[in-house]
C-alpha cells in the first residue's frame, strides 16, 4: 500500500474514530494474557508487566474479535498511590494528549513504554504502534502512536487493586480496526510512603493475577498469570 494511502487512511482516523461492526470468532481464535509484578515480596514498591494478544487465523486477514473491556485484578492488598509525592499527575485533555501525541503530559508522571500491534484489514493487515503509559488522576494513560500519525489513547481507571480499560468499536476509513496486542512496562516509582504501586499479597510463592477480557461480541474470557514472591 502506498504512503500517500496510509497517510489517507490516518487522516480518516484522526478525525473520529466511528462504531463498526465486528466479526464473531472462529474456532481458532485465541487469547493470551501474562501480566507480572516485577515486585519480589509482599508490601514492596513495585512496577508490572502486561503482554496480551490476540489472534484468529480463521478468519479473513487473520482479524480476531475486538476488545471491548479488559479487567486486570492484581494481588488483593495491592494499591494504587496517585497522591505520591515521586509522580506528577497528567491533567491534560485527552484531546490535548491525542494532538501531541502525549507530549502534553509532564516527564514525570511517565511509568512507562511498551509497544502494540493492530489490524485494519483489508484496508491495512497490520499497524504498528508504540505504547506510553502515563499516570492521570485514578488512571493509567496509555498512547498509542502509529509512524503514520495515528493516535489512540486508553484509560486504565483504577480501583483498589483493579485496572479497567474500555475501548469502544473503532474504525479506520470505516474498515474495523482491532488491538491485537500490548506489551506494557509500567515501571517501579517511588519506595515506602511514596510508592506508586505497592504490591499485594503473597499467596502459595506467587503473585497471583486476572486478566478478565469482554469483547464487543459480548464474549466474556478470564486467563491467569503469576509471578514469584516471598
Amino acid at each position: 500500500m502506498s504512503r500517500f494511502r496510509i497517510a489517507a487512511l490516518t487522516s480518516a482516523v484522526l478525525t473520529g474514530l466511528t462504531v463498526a461492526s465486528v466479526a464473531l470468532a472462529s474456532s481458532q481464535f485465541t487469547q493470551s494474557a501474562d501480566v507480572k509484578l516485577t515486585a519480589t515480596k509482599a508490601k514492596a514498591s513495585s512496577g508490572f508487566k502486561v503482554a496480551i494478544k490476540s489472534s484468529d487465523p480463521g478468519e479473513p486477514g487473520g482479524k480476531p474479535r475486538a476488545l471491548k473491556t479488559l479487567t486486570i485484578t492484581l494481588p488483593s492488598a495491592t494499591k494504587f498511590n496517585f497522591k505520591s509525592k515521586a509522580l506528577k499527575l497528567c491533567t491534560a485533555s485527552e484531546t490535548e494528549i491525542k494532538g501531541t501525541g502525549g507530549a502534553a503530559c509532564p516527564a514525570k508522571s511517565k511509568l512507562g513504554t511498551g509497544a502494540a500491534q493492530a489490524n485494519g484489514f483489508p484496508a491495512i493487515a497490520l499497524l504498528q504502534l508504540n505504547a506510553t503509559a502515563y499516570a492521570g488522576n485514578g488512571n493509567i494513560i496509555i498512547v498509542l502512536r502509529g509512524s503514520t500519525g495515528l493516535v489512540l489513547v486508553l484509560h486504565g481507571v483504577v480501583s483498589a487493586n483493579k485496572v479497567t480499560t474500555s475501548l469502544p468499536p473503532l474504525a479506520l476509513a470505516g474498515v474495523p480496526l482491532v488491538v491485537t496486542g500490548l506489551t506494557l512496562n509500567v515501571n517501579k516509582i517511588g519506595s515506602g510512603k511514596t510508592a506508586f504501586i505497592t504490591a499485594g499479597k503473597c499467596t502459595g510463592g506467587k503473585f497471583k493475577v486476572k486478566s478478565s477480557f469482554v469483547y464487543q461480541t459480548g464474549a466474556p474470557l478470564t486467563l491467569a498469570s503469576s509471578s514469584k514472591c516471598k
